[in-house]
């Protein structure tokens, strides 16, 4: 059975800090003094190793070190955990996987919920910046040129 404490919001900062150690070229020692965040800090979000809520601080200065914007590790590390589905245990629990293998799939499956979510979000809040933009076109054409286009 896959260790839930493993799965979610704390697995998401530790794929983003992995990701941007490799994008960047650091190593945990050099993260750590980037950030002046402590190397055993580090090592536990990189590595997933002890889930706990951690200074907003410390997830700060870790996203600036990163190159992220300053509360991206904070708002991964707020959303609540996504927990796997039914379904996708049940199956996985037919499969024939060693624990550290289900783990991963149960984490890649809550990565990808996680990013849909994120997608949603962003689509909705792109519709909704056109629809104004689109509500306002005319009025803002009109203000640039009040001469009536019926009139040339």
């Amino acid at each position: 059975m896959p260790n839930p404490a493993h799965t979610g919001k704390w697995s998401q900062v530790a794929a983003t800090i992995q990701r941007r150690m490799i994008e960047l070229g650091l190593k945990e020692p050099h993260l750590a003094a980037r950030s002046r965040v402590s190397l055993t800090i580090v090592r536990e979000l990189a590595h997933n190793t002890h889930q706990r809520d951690r200074h907003p601080l410390t997830l700060s200065r870790l996203s600036q070190a990163l190159g992220l914007k300053l509360d991206h590790l904070q708002e991964l590390a707020s959303r609540p955990a996504i927990e796997p589905n039914d379904e996708l245990l049940a199956e996985l629990a037919q499969v024939d996987l060693p624990p550290a293998a289900r783990d991963l799939v149960v984490g890649v499956f809550a990565g990808l919920t996680a990013a849909l979510h994120d997608l949603r979000a962003e689509y909705t809040t792109l519709k909704r910046d056109v629809e104004a933009a689109l509500e306002s076109a005319p009025a803002a054409r009109q203000q640039l040129n009040p001469v009536d286009a019926s009139t040339r």
